[in-house]
């Protein structure tokens, strides 16, 4: 009897530990610190970038023929003048008129030089019953600084040639060819059509006896003539 109760006790024994080993473990209740959270970093602040350069702007190009107007080298010109004499030629002419027949080409492609000749007929007003006609026939050398550069063009003028000069007076008449030379400026204003027009002042010089010197201011128009 005394063992039965001594194997009871330690069944209970048992079944105590095994209850205590399967009870639920309580809850840790020790309070932690509170965790501070990383701090925030900023993304990086990409710089924009640099603008480019403004291109300086170019200079105006000379003017090109476009696909429907082929580039034109050869001109030709009519034109009036009057005509003031210089010197002794006006104590025996008076103001005159002049009408001028000009052809010239450019013989370089930037159009700087143009070569050509001139031809008209020239009167003086008559003075002490005396007047005087001129018919010259020139050879021409015709500068542009700066062709092209906008709608009017300056050149430079000048040419040597010969003078069939006549004189009247009364009943009398008296003719000869005379050496004489020009020089002048002037300008070529560009339209919107293939013509131009053209203004300038010439100085010539006739080399008579006495001589024929006179200023001619001219007026016309120019026209384009083959390529």
């Amino acid at each position: 009897m005394k063992k039965v109760a001594i194997l009871i006790g330690a069944m209970l024994m048992l079944a105590a530990q095994a209850a205590l080993a399967q009870a639920p473990t309580p809850p840790d209740t020790t309070a932690k610190p509170a965790q501070t959270p990383p701090p925030v970093v900023a993304p990086p602040v990409t710089p924009p970038p640099t603008p480019a350069p403004t291109p300086a702007p170019a200079a105006p190009a000379p003017r090109q023929a476009s696909a429907s107007k082929p580039e034109v080298y050869r001109f030709g010109s009519i034109s009036g003048s009057w005509l003031k004499p210089q010197g002794d030629f006006k104590d025996g002419a008076g103001d005159g008129w002049a009408i001028t027949l000009e052809g010239f080409q450019f013989i370089n492609p930037t159009k700087k030089i143009a070569i050509g000749s001139q031809v008209g007929y020239q009167a003086f007003g008559e003075k002490f019953g005396v007047s005087v006609s001129n018919f010259p026939v020139d050879a021409l050398l015709k500068i542009y600084p700066k062709p092209g550069t906008g709608k009017a063009d300056l050149y430079l003028t000048g040419g040597l040639g010969f003078n069939y000069t006549k004189v009247d007076y009364g009943n009398y008449s008296n003719s000869d060819y005379n050496f004489g030379t020009q020089a002048g400026v002037g300008v070529e204003l560009h339209t919107n059509g293939p013509a131009s027009l053209l203004v300038d002042a010439t100085y010539h010089w006739i080399f008579a006896s006495p001589d024929l010197n006179f200023i001619a201011l001219r007026g016309g128009l120019v026209v384009p003539m083959t390529r």
